[in-house]
């Protein structure tokens, strides 16, 4: 399980980066990248928290 989460936090960061690179080459088109990068960013708040490790003192 862990490493599904971590594959899915993985993809969601590059979802965040590459549509910007791809607006920047005039590959999309701005309501996409919004798109896009929002259901990326909310992925990756959902699943890399569930993976990461916590050290309690």
């Amino acid at each position: 399980m862990r490493r599904i989460l971590q594959l899915l936090s993985g993809l969601a960061m590059i979802g965040v980066i590459l549509p910007s690179i791809l607006f920047l080459a005039g590959r999309t088109d701005l309501k996409s990248v919004h798109y896009i990068m929002i259901m990326a960013t909310a992925l990756w708040f959902l699943t890399t928290p569930l993976w990461m490790e916590r050290k309690t003192p």
